[in-house]
């Protein structure tokens, strides 16, 4: 079972979707992805695309983000996803959408949003078809100083840049999941 690792909710134990759909991050790589974004992440906006439970982005917002966008549309991930907020009591600092993630991105661009932090995990079966629909519309939501980060199964290539101008600065690898950590391009 999934729990927060740090910060104010510290122990708090989350739903998981019922079912083989979901995958949720280990606290493993949770540790390690949290490690690596340091105290960036305080006070941070988020947005945690193919949500699941919304692990990542509650452990962000018990650590000091600001805020969270969460996008999922998988049923029994949305049943854990709305129990974890409100067992969390973060409901005035998040914002859950239920729609295709390449919609969303288009609302958000089309109403100018920057975040700080966004988190892709799509099911690793269809991260590249996913990947080719959303990759062009994340460079204009992303913070100049912010960070992309791909989580995707050990075996998958994952592309070198998002949307040609977010740059793969690293990848680490933890059990059967990568994370890759995308940056604006620097001049």
């Amino acid at each position: 079972m999934p729990r927060i690792i740090s910060g104010s909710l510290r122990g708090i134990n989350l739903q998981t979707p019922a079912g083989r759909d979901t995958r949720p991050t280990s606290d493993r790589t949770k540790e390690a992805l949290f490690s690596i974004i340091g105290p960036d992440i305080e006070t941070a906006k988020v947005l945690d695309l193919f949500a699941g439970s919304g692990q990542i982005a509650l452990e962000a917002l018990s650590r000091g983000a600001a805020s969270a966008v969460l996008c999922e549309t998988d049923r029994p991930a949305l049943k854990a996803l709305f129990a974890n907020i409100e067992k969390t009591r973060t409901s005035d600092r998040v914002r859950v959408y239920t729609y295709d993630a390449g919609r969303l991105l288009k609302k958000l661009t089309g109403e100018n949003y920057t975040f700080d932090f966004i988190y892709l995990d799509p099911p690793w079966q269809a991260l590249t078809p996913l990947l080719d629909k959303i990759k062009n519309d994340l460079p204009a939501l992303l913070a100049p100083a912010g960070v992309i980060v791909l989580e995707s199964e050990q075996k998958q290539a994952v592309p070198g840049d998002l949307g040609g101008v977010l740059t793969l600065s690293r990848s680490c690898a933890y059990g059967a999941s990568v994370l890759s950590f995308y940056y604006h391009e620097k001049d």
